[in-house]
């Protein structure tokens, strides 16, 4: 994930209501406005439970150099 796309990722979770399950978390970013680059990247995570925005970023982030 590159820089740009970290930010708009942590502008869109950063105002969400947590916890929250994979299907509100699509549904909150799109409310949001969230971007369709934002929207697939949050489209891919596991399907679960996410608890803060840092463990969304984290899922987000697993694995990828920033």
């Amino acid at each position: 994930m590159t820089a740009p796309d970290y930010d708009r990722l942590r502008t869109t979770v950063d105002g969400m209501r947590f916890p929250c399950e994979h299907s509100d978390l699509l549904r909150q970013a799109a409310a949001a406005g969230a971007d369709d680059d934002t929207l697939g990247q949050l489209s891919a995570l596991p399907r679960r439970r996410y608890d803060t925005a840092e463990a969304v970023e984290a899922a987000c982030t697993e694995g990828k150099p920033r």
